[in-house]
């Protein structure tokens, strides 16, 4: 074996496990000639078994994506995403945030297809989010007139916007339920949903297009007061919406505190504006 130090032999070792071209030429006087199984092969079983692991990664997460598109087209782009994206966390839960991006481009004629998996994602992401504290509605009784003035909301992590321009969402649960999907189509007018968990479920909701407004601006870190004024603008008639919608967040977990000094008013870095 080559005497260069732990730190070039694991950097030559991974430049090769990356490579697609699975050439071992220079990474074989790395291993030690003595065993049974010749070096190139036994160099190649890493090589594969690293894009098995995030072979199965992607099949895991994005279980419907992969239902739909079968699984010649779901392996072949998946292979081709792998030697794209290569991983970049020792996490395999973190592999394949991009993926529904790399499906959008890869695959223009059928926008549905990033769409599905974009729900995937954010489904897979919501269930994976850390635990956090939950903002009980009698914490809201205790702000002062002047507290509501510049209180912000802080969301659980996992919380996310998406917009969705086919049919998506029923191509989705058709999956879910097993059964055939619907052809693939457009809206007539796109629509966003809210991706949360509550408890240990995962969820998903579409939303009126006023209360997107206001989600969207309170998941961005907008101010409480300055939201509802500009929903107040954009949106008259849900004024008296506000109200109810806030007790909704609060029973379906959205929101971890409240936060009425700008020190501590920072969304979770893993909270998602608009997605998609």
């Amino acid at each position: 074996m080559s005497d260069m130090n732990l730190a070039a032999t694991q950097e030559r070792l991974k430049a090769y496990i990356l490579d697609a071209s699975n050439e071992t030429a220079s990474v074989l006087p790395l291993l030690d000639g003595s065993f049974g199984l010749a070096r190139d092969e036994r160099l190649s079983i890493y090589h594969r078994a690293y894009r098995a692991r995030l072979r199965d990664a992607l099949g895991t997460v994005f279980e419907r994506t992969w239902i739909y598109l079968g699984d010649d087209e779901f392996g072949r782009e998946a292979a081709r995403y792998i030697e794209q994206a290569p991983s970049h966390s020792p996490n395999l839960r973190d592999y394949g945030r991009s993926f529904p991006d790399f499906l959008a481009a890869s695959m223009p004629a059928d926008p549905e297809v990033g769409e599905l998996a974009r729900m995937d994602w954010l489904l897979h992401d919501a269930f994976d989010a850390p635990d956090h504290p939950r903002l009980q509605a009698d914490a809201l009784t205790q702000l002062s007139d002047d507290d509501w003035e510049c209180a912000r909301f802080v969301f659980c992590p996992g919380v996310a916007l998406a917009e969705f321009t086919c049919n998506t969402i029923d191509v989705w649960h058709a999956l879910d339920r097993q059964q055939t999907p619907p052809p693939a189509a457009s809206l007539p007018q796109a629509i966003v949903c809210l991706f949360w968990r509550k408890g240990t479920q995962s969820s998903f909701r579409s939303l009126h297009p006023a209360e997107h407004c206001m989600l969207e601006m309170l998941i961005a870190g907008e101010g409480f007061a300055t939201a509802c004024s500009a929903l107040a603008a954009h949106h008259p008639e849900a004024a008296a919406s506000i109200g109810p919608w806030l007790q909704c967040w609060l029973n379906d977990d959205l929101i971890s505190a409240v936060a009425t000094t700008a020190e501590t008013t920072s969304p979770s870095p893993r909270n998602g504006a608009l997605s998609g």
